[in-house]
């Protein structure tokens, strides 16, 4: 091989549709990202990154898989509020042996956020989530990035994937920097937000 570490593929892709039919304001796809999605949002993130790094909406644990057997020294903790889904993203990482890396928390992002910021944990150095948020309510979407800015450390990197430009100016007001990079290898195609506190 080329040196790398061979990751098996997550399984659940029907899991996952099901999980999209049963709730699609969690769920925001009908198929976990695809390869070219997920190289795209664990770029920023260092091989050598010994911090944490937190991943919300992680689904099937596609994006987690990856970003574990990447980032070997980094502490990565995982929160997906659809039980099943957590418990799909658990079985994938033990299919790759990962599990005893990544801590998965099954409940919401802003309950697990909002509890970090109360007991005073350091803010993390990346947040990378898969929420959708072209499926929250207005008020939800300023909570939710309001909440990921406050726990993010400054100069800290929030990455966002969404299918459509939107939310894009929301993010744009709360954090200094903003870039967008489309990735029309996805299914669908995708917008990758990189946003700098």
């Amino acid at each position: 091989m080329n040196g790398k570490t061979a990751v098996p593929r997550p399984i659940g892709g029907l899991q996952f549709l099901w999980a999209y039919l049963l709730n699609h304001k969690q769920t925001g796809s009908v198929v976990p990202s695809g390869r070219a999605l997920v190289a795209r949002m664990i770029r920023p993130v260092p091989q050598n990154y010994s911090g944490e790094i937190i991943e919300l909406g992680p689904g099937n644990g596609t994006l987690t898989v990856r970003l574990a057997a990447k980032c070997p020294n980094a502490r990565i903790v995982a929160c997906e509020i659809n039980p099943a889904l957590a418990r799909r993203t658990r079985t994938n990482l033990a299919a790759a042996g990962l599990e005893h890396r990544v801590e998965v928390i099954s409940d919401s992002a802003q309950n697990l956020l909002n509890d970090r910021i109360r007991r005073g944990v350091p803010p993390a150095d990346f947040i990378i989530s898969g929420i959708p948020l072209a499926n929250l309510t207005r008020p939800d979407t300023f909570e939710l990035i309001d909440t990921i800015h406050g726990a993010l450390r400054k100069r800290g990197m929030y990455i966002q994937f969404q299918y459509a430009l939107v939310d894009r100016e929301k993010i744009k007001a709360k954090f200094w920097r903003l870039r967008t990079v489309p990735v029309l290898l996805n299914i669908p195609p995708a917008l990758v937000y990189y946003a700098w506190k």
